[in-house]
Parts: C-alpha cells; structure tokens; sequence
C-alpha cells in the first residue's frame, strides 16, 4: 500500500511537471512576437511567415522570423510583446524548449523575467551545431543564471520571455536572418490576485453610486448576509439598484482599490455575486495607466439567492467603442447590476464580495468562418486570402477556396477571443481591398483602415462583398450635408455623432467641407434598411456638451436625447440640414427665413433693430403653445421665453445682448421656424 501511494504521488507530480504551453504559431492565439531592443529595429515586431525548410524536426506551415540587424548590440534581442498568455512556472526539472534555423554555427538564450512577487531574472543559452536544419533547443530552468547571482530559475514563476540570437556577439555588416518555432513553456495554475475582500483595509473600499436617487452617496459593506457555499467570508459589500434607476446606473471605486488590476493578456477579472433574481452583472474598468481606452463587459448570473463566481475574460473586446481587449493596468473599477435596464419600480438589492484577478491558462480558441464573394471584382486574380493581425498581415497563411467555383471564396482561421484587423487580399498583396473609414465594420489605425472583427466564442462571419460590409447589392451610401449658418464651425471638426451607430463626438464620423462652400459633408455606406438616431456636433466633446441643441423643434425626438432619425434607406440617400435647425437643405442663411412655409408662426418687427427690442408677431393659424429661443452665431441660447396659445404678440428686451445676427427660432408641437434677427 505504502509503494501504491508513493506511485500514485509520484503519478501527481509527473503531471503538475508536464503541464506546458506551447507557441507553434500556427494561429493567433498559439503565437508570440517580439519587441526588437538593442538594434536599429527597435521597437519593430518579428513577423510570422511561411515556414521555408519544412524538413527534419519541423515540417510545420508557419515559423517566426527573427533578424539581428546590421551593427546590433552584443545584447540585442527581442522580448514578447505581448507577453506569454499562461505564467512560466519553472518547477524543477522542467525545460524550456525551442526550435531554431540558422545558417551558422551559433547559439540561442533565453530569458525569463517578471518575477511574481520580484526577484531576480534568469537567463542561459545553448549552442546551435547544424547548420540550414531545424534543431530543437532546450534550457533546464535548473540551470544557473548567466547574470546576477547565477541562481535557477527553478521554484519560480515568471510572466515575461526573452530570446536573443547569438547572444554576445555583436551585429555584423549586413542583417543576419533566423527563424525559430514551436516555443514550449512550463506552465501551471492561474496566479489568483486579491483587489477587494472587504476583510481588511488594504483590500477593502466603497463605491459611489450614479445614475439613479442615490448619486453621491456609497455602498456599504455589511455583514455577509448568506455565508454558505463559495462565499463563507465574513464581509461583503451591498449594492441597490434604486426603483427609477436609469439603465446606465451603477457605481465606482471611491477610493480606487490599492492594488491596481492587472488586466493584461490572459487574465480573468471575477467577482462573487448574490442576486435575487436572474440578470447580468456587467463591469467596466478605467484609469489605464498605459492609456488604453475603458472597457466593459457583461456576464449573466445563473443562479439565485446563493453566491456564485462570475468572471470576466479581458482577452473579449469592449462593449462599446473602440472595441478593444482591456490589455493593461487600470486604476478603478465600476459595477453595474442588471446592466440595460432600467429601474423596476422598486429597490433591488444584490451583494458582491472577493474581486480577484486570475492570470494564466491556456487562450481558448475558436472557429472563425469567412466567406467572400468576388463577383462584383473585376480585375484579374488567382487566389484570395484573409491577412490580418491574428496572421502578422501575411499573404499567404490563411488562403480561401472556391470549389464550386460560384465566386464565393470561403475558409476558417483559429482565433482566440478578442479584436482583431483584417482585410481580404490577392495573390499575395498584389491588390487588397480599400475603405475610407467611414464604414461600419472598419477601424482605422494611424493610416490604415482595416476591417474590425471582434471574437467571442465560435463565429461565422456574415458573408460579404469584396470591399462592401455587406452581400453584394445590400449596400448603399448616405451622404449627410451639413450648413453651419451663423454658427462658427469648431477649429477642432465638426462630427456626424450618436445614435449606437455613429460614434462618439471626436470619433470616425468628422465631417469636412473639402470645397470651402461653408457646407460640411460625409458619406458613410450602410446596407439598404439602415435607420438610426444622429445628431451633429460642433467639436470633438465626447460628452455631448457641444451637440447641436434641437429641444422643442419638428425633427428632434424628446425620448431619444433631442436627436434627429434617419428613416430607412432604400437607396442612396442625401440628409441635408442645418446646424441646430430642422432645416430640409443645408444653405441655412438663404432657408433661415422659412420662405416655403405654407403656415408662418411669426413675423419680426423693427429688423434690424437699433433699440434693442425684439418684437415678434404671430400668426393666428397656429392655436398652440409657442417656444421662442434666440441663438446667437456660436449656437448657444441667449435667450428664452414661452407664449400661450392666444398671444398674438410679444417683445423680447435684448439690450444686454451684443450687436450682431441672432436666430429667433419659435416652436410648437407640429412646426418650427426660424428667422435671422439683427441687432444692430
């Protein structure tokens, strides 16, 4: 019995030892790059080609290349960027393996850093002896360090990966080529960080409260109220979500946690939750310290009046835009609870404890499927490719096919969870699909404007068009043109906003008047029944302070924040309008009178006007409430007054305004008009 138990324990080490990760770059989540330092490629990435020797120990399809440049330092090398998805656990009697391709004698080193909880790095290397072949190279983690006090790194968990190609020999007079592949690591369990527990000060905190009767005062932390199951600690924090909350409603750190949350590749972000009632918890995470935009996720509870772990994949890419993985270190976290929707009627109360951060485990992959119809392309091409970030932009990797040669190319790549850039490319680059930026499933980056796909589980991609969003013939363009009248434009843009479709203010949507006719245009293709809510903006303010103000005129809609709706296209559509008016064209000094008005509300008296006095006189057509707002050129309003239905007249004392051109704009529930005032 005492040698069954020895094996079996024996057994149960051998298998914590074998745990690994192994990079074979043969798709985006079983790939690394790395950072080039010490060399005239700082800061370039390797790239992922084909493999070109597939023979001897390696007949994979995809490689990394590595190329020391001309002149490199003795130290030059390359570390991950970003860094490896598991931690590298160097329990002892482990390797580290690579294979490698050189055309020399030479040697590799590898270098592990990012001790977790500090200490020192470690580094060793092996020689390289046959040249032009693939051969695999392994450094025992038991090996004494090459630096520092030459301790192994055996014992120890490390979070970053260095390489270095003929490590100590300085560059020669020309760039030196090699390649390298199949990089295996000792992995092992996620290192599980404490945020908040609410047990002591150091991990504990409150949360202000917003977007409900409660903003400005915080949450409390109270006894556990069901210590049982996964949860048996002693406190929590109570969260209520008050009977006319808005859908937005939660609460953040106040203060921020002391440890900062470290949502880098391949950590998990989770949280306990105790919720009455099935919904979602969602959380968004700000205060980058790199400068990466928030993030927010959602996750839906599954049970009800117990405790239970959610947790939240940073790996996923934003809710809302730019749509990118959370890939860094924020300062503060907020909460919501039942995230979208709005209050009940009565107040809900739910509990949250043990906000951890989990970091390793292997990147799950998916299925991503594409089909692209080519069609509509008239040019000459053989073959059809997706090139994109998950492929380092190669145009080869990720060939389509055709086999029933129908024009519609189809394939799969595999995709751990994320945001990535692509677009469709032929016969290796030798053309490539072209955007402008203003399309709905594109992102630019600095000059490049890509197709964005976001992966969060298995994923067929919609078929699609060579260079359309959309199947062919789906697609038709919306031009929106844009009269600024008296209102000076804004030296930083003028932007097509809002609506969940158009971005914020300052995003994809700048609108340009390229001819300087005063008119500002942009034309965005979306498929043929788009409908949306927009608005104009004057200046990138991302929070709508600077939006045109439409409150109480025919085309703002009051439950939609006063915006404009563009009804359902059927074609190629122009909206022409002006700035802060429900005008139909977009030349606002010529239609500020309304001239085609078959029923005016009013007429002005004394314009221009010396005195100071703004008489307006109204028609007795309109029986209804009259709203009257004077906006002067910069679009704000100065002025504001209300008429009852049977006023056939009043006066306005502007004196205290300055001499310049006004709009008096006077609105009732069916129409709007407005006219250009003069005070001289």
């Amino acid at each position: 019995m005492k040698s069954l138990f020895s094996l079996l324990i024996a057994m149960c080490l051998t298998s914590v030892i074998l745990a690994q990760t192994t990079y074979d770059f043969e798709s985006s989540g079983k790939s690394l790059t790395f950072q080039y330092f010490g060399s005239s490629l700082e800061p370039q990435l390797t790239t992922i080609i084909a493999n070109p020797d597939k023979s001897g120990v390696n007949t994979s399809s995809n490689i990394g290349k590595f190329i020391k440049a001309a002149g490199a330092q003795v130290w030059a090398g390359g570390f991950a960027n970003p860094s490896p998805s598991s931690p590298i656990d160097a329990k002892p009697g482990t390797t580290i393996c690579v294979k490698v391709w050189m055309d020399h004698p030479g040697n590799m080193a590898v270098k592990l850093e990012a001790p977790v909880g500090g200490g020192e790095t470690w580094i060793t290397k092996q020689d390289y002896t046959t040249p032009n072949q693939w051969q695999e190279l392994c450094f025992s983690v038991d090996a004494p360090s090459l630096e520092d006090s030459k301790q192994p790194a055996a014992g120890k968990v490390f979070g970053q990966l260095v390489l270095f190609f003929d490590f100590g020999t300085p560059g020669g007079s020309a760039d030196e080529n090699y390649f390298f592949d199949d990089i295996t690591l000792p992995s092992g369990a996620a290192i599980t960080t404490t945020i908040l527990d609410f047990e002591a000060p150091p991990t504990s905190g409150e949360f202000s409260y917003f977007g409900s009767p409660l903003d400005g005062q915080k949450t409390k932390v109270i006894n556990n109220p069901n210590s049982s199951g996964i949860n048996t600690s002693s406190k929590v924090t109570e969260f209520v979500k008050p009977a006319v909350a808005e859908v937005w409603a939660g609460a953040y750190s106040n203060p921020d946690p002391q440890t900062p949350i470290d949502a880098s590749t391949g950590s998990k972000i989770c949280i306990k939750v105790h919720m009455d009632h099935i919904g979602n918890v969602a959380l968004k995470l700000e205060n980058s310290t790199t400068g990466k935009p928030n993030w927010i996720q959602k996750v839906n509870n599954t049970k009800i009046n117990e405790w239970e772990e959610l947790c939240f994949d940073t790996s996923l890419p934003s809710l809302e835009g730019p749509f990118e993985s959370a890939n860094s270190v924020y300062g503060r976290v907020v909460l919501f609870f039942d995230f979208g929707t709005a209050g009940t009627g009565k107040d809900v109360t739910s509990y949250f404890d043990d906000l951890v951060v989990k970091k390793g485990g292997a990147p799950v992959n998916n299925k991503v499927s594409f089909k692209v119809n080519m069609n509509n392309y008239s040019g000459n091409f053989d073959k059809v490719y997706v090139s994109g970030t998950f492929n380092s932009w190669s145009g080869e990797a990720n060939p389509l096919q055709d086999d029933d040669l129908d024009g519609i190319w189809e394939g799969n790549v595999s995709l751990s969870n994320g945001a990535y850039e692509y677009k469709v490319t032929l016969d290796n680059w030798k053309n490539q699909e072209q955007f402008k930026g203003t399309e709905e499933c594109t992102k630019t980056t600095d000059v490049f404007t890509n197709r964005l796909l976001l992966i969060a589980g298995e994923t067929k991609v919609p078929e699609f068009c060579f260079n359309s969003c959309y199947a062919c013939g789906e697609e038709a363009m919306v031009t929106f043109k844009l009269g600024m009248g008296t209102v000076a434009p804004s030296p930083d843009g003028v932007w097509l906003a809002g609506g969940g479709n158009f971005d914020v203010p300052g995003g994809k949507y700048r609108m340009k008047d390229e001819d300087g006719n005063g008119i500002f245009e942009i034309s965005v293709p979306r498929k043929i029944g788009f409908t949306s809510y927009f608005t104009f903006v004057n200046g990138p303010c991302p929070d709508y302070s600077c939006k045109e103000n439409l409150e109480g005129q025919s085309c703002a809609n009051p439950s939609n924040f006063n915006d404009r709706l563009l009804a359902p296209i059927t074609g190629n559509t122009i909206y022409a309008s002006c700035f802060g008016q429900c005008t139909t064209n977009a030349e606002c000094l010529s239609s500020a009178d309304d001239i085609s008005l078959q029923n005016p509300l009013f007429e002005l008296g004394s314009n221009p006007s010396s005195e100071g006095q703004l008489h307006i006189l109204f028609t007795n057509k309109h029986q209804t409430k009259r709203n009257v707002r004077v906006i002067n050129q910069g679009g704000m309003e100065v002025l504001r007054t209300t008429c009852l239905p049977d006023q056939l007249h009043t006066t306005i004392d502007a004196q205290q305004l300055p001499s310049g051109i006004y709009l008096v704009v006077v609105s009732t529930e069916q129409a709007s008009q407005t006219k250009r005032w003069v005070k001289l």
